[in-house]
């Protein structure tokens, strides 16, 4: 049986948009000039991106604090990168900012997905 058969992912993408889109645009709408449409798409691709790379792929096969720093990395990348496509420079503290806080709620729900959907030694 496949170790992902258990996956709610419809559940998981809710929990983890509940998650990334109201810090991405407290940090950035609120705090740095960007606007809510910018930032919400990039919410939307951070969402994507870290939902199939960190839960999907790294979670499972290497543990929570695996994934929690992936995500860290990956957030920090996408939200700059995305905000230099954009036209918003000088904006890496504020990528590395929205991927910490976005990186602490991760950590719980990692250890949530892991106890109720994956049958794994990193229970």
């Amino acid at each position: 049986m496949n170790e992902n058969s258990n996956v709610n992912h419809g559940r998981n993408i809710f929990m983890k948009a509940l998650l990334i889109l109201p810090v991405v645009w407290i940090v950035l709408s609120v705090f740095n000039d960007v606007s809510f449409g910018d930032s919400t798409i990039l919410g939307i691709a951070l969402l994507i991106i870290s939902y199939l790379a960190g839960d999907m792929m790294i979670l499972p096969k290497m543990g929570n604090m695996s994934a929690t720093i992936g995500d860290l990395l990956v957030g920090t990348l996408v939200l700059w990168g995305g905000l230099n496509l954009l036209g918003y420079t000088e904006a890496l503290g504020e990528a590395f900012l929205s991927a910490a806080i976005i990186c602490v709620g991760e950590y719980f729900l990692h250890s949530w997905i892991l106890k109720t959907q994956f049958s794994n030694k990193y229970v």
